[in-house]
């Protein structure tokens, strides 16, 4: 079957060309086979493969397990602990840049958003989210995630998550309201996705208050017992199953409250044992077939209709970022560095490129903005992991305000860091 000649080609560009390219431009492997999808797409190869059911299949597999991993990821007590620094500064840089995107592109191009300003703002918003993974792996690498900076960057990289669920929310309810307008039946529909959506909050706040019987009773279980694994996968299915029975875009956000829920149930070290595990399904080996599917469904052709599209998006991105970070972080900073954390927080990708692949796929924008958005992604990371590498090794050589945490309104600066900071 061709599937696997396009697995085993797959795997010798990560190691070969995506390796070289983590190593020169601190751009994670993903990206090399966005690309490979792109050029595969472009040439023609692979087509029928690539259409094929057990392609669509391992690819919408590997969707939901890279999401269930970002929720496993998730640090439910950071976002508890988080200030009106990172909340409030969140909300308005990401608002803020989805509202500057959605302007340019519904004026200068109704047509790739069905003229609908709507449309046009959740395209926008779901591209200002934050990946916060590329930051977290600079600043370890300097040890300044424990700092004012570190935190703040953290922070609201971690609140955003959160930001990034109801944006995915939003765009599985948008398609039966452009579609139906104000009638019953699309009411009544939207009333059961939030219905559904609710019930998958409830049973992961249910499940987190049950986390500490759970964990007392697993923990008899030993660690390397068949039940852990099948345990993780239980609830992980049950979850996609809850959250897809009625809507199947839902199982995305299923998908990540899975994670969060297997999180609090299973005791710290078994979660530890087998996140690696975890990781190499969801990413290592079904990860490949999703991230191709992003690469096969651009449109080299649009790339060249279209380059200062590409340029705009990224240039919207860092303007807004670097403008209003620099507004609401210099005082609290310094100058250059809240320029510097404004470069950081333009760091995308993660459930970006997911919310984006709805948006396509139910043909809400075209597949130029697709297009676009996705080359303004990869292009964009370098620069970021470039300019923000640079400046956080400056602030590590002035060894400054290593160990203070971000201060709440009012309160005062340089009090010393818990010892459970941002992470």
């Amino acid at each position: 079957m061709d599937i696997f000649l396009l697995a085993a080609l797959t795997c010798l560009v990560i190691v070969t060309i995506g390796n070289v390219v983590n190593r020169t431009l601190r751009l994670p492997w993903m990206f090399s086979v966005v690309v490979l999808g792109l050029v595969l797409s472009t040439l023609g190869l692979f087509e029928t493969t690539m259409a094929s059911a057990n392609f669509r299949f391992l690819a919408q597999l590997g969707m939901l397990f890279f999401l269930f991993t970002l929720g496993l990821d998730l640090e439910l007590t950071q976002i508890r602990k988080l200030g009106a620094y990172i909340v409030g500064g969140n909300i308005l840089l990401t608002l803020t840049e989805g509202l500057v995107l959605a302007l340019f592109v519904y004026f200068a191009f109704p047509q790739f958003v069905q003229h609908s300003f709507v449309v046009a703002l959740i395209a926008g918003v779901a591209f200002g989210t934050v990946g916060e993974v590329v930051l977290l792996a600079i600043l370890k690498e300097f040890g300044l995630e424990r700092t004012r900076f570190g935190q703040l960057a953290l922070g609201i990289g971690v609140f955003d998550d959160m930001f990034e669920i109801l944006t995915l929310a939003l765009i599985i309810a948008l398609p039966a309201f452009l579609a139906g307008g104000a009638t019953a039946d699309v009411w009544q529909e939207s009333a059961l996705l939030v219905a559904t959506l609710l019930g998958l909050i409830v049973g992961t706040l249910a499940l987190t208050r049950l986390g500490p019987l759970s964990r007392r009773l697993l923990q008899r279980v030993p660690q390397d017992s068949f039940v852990m694994p099948f345990t993780i996968f239980m609830i992980a299915f049950a979850f996609i199953y809850a959250g897809s029975r009625q809507f199947e875009n839902l199982g995305v956000v299923a998908a990540i409250f899975s994670g969060i829920a297997v999180k609090q149930l299973l005791p710290e070290k078994a979660l530890a044992h087998y996140k690696k595990p975890i990781f190499f399904v969801g990413n290592i080996f079904l990860g490949p077939f999703f991230f191709l599917s992003l690469g096969g469904r651009m449109s080299f052709g649009a790339l060249l209709t279209y380059p200062g599209l590409v340029l705009a998006i990224m240039a919207i991105a860092l303007g807004v970022r670097m403008t209003l970070s620099y507004a609401l972080f210099h005082k609290l900073l310094g100058k250059r560095e809240s320029l510097a954390l404004g470069v950081g927080l333009t760091s995308k990708f993660s459930m970006s490129v997911v919310s984006e692949n709805l948006l396509f796929t139910a043909g809400l924008i075209a597949q130029p903005l697709y297009s676009t958005m996705m080359a303004a992604f990869i292009l964009l990371k370098p620069i970021v992991a470039g300019v923000f590498s640079h400046e956080v090794a400056r602030l590590q050589s002035r060894s400054v305000e290593t160990a203070a945490p971000v201060p709440g309104p009012g309160q005062p600066v340089g009090v010393a860091v818990e010892s459970d900071g941002v992470r």
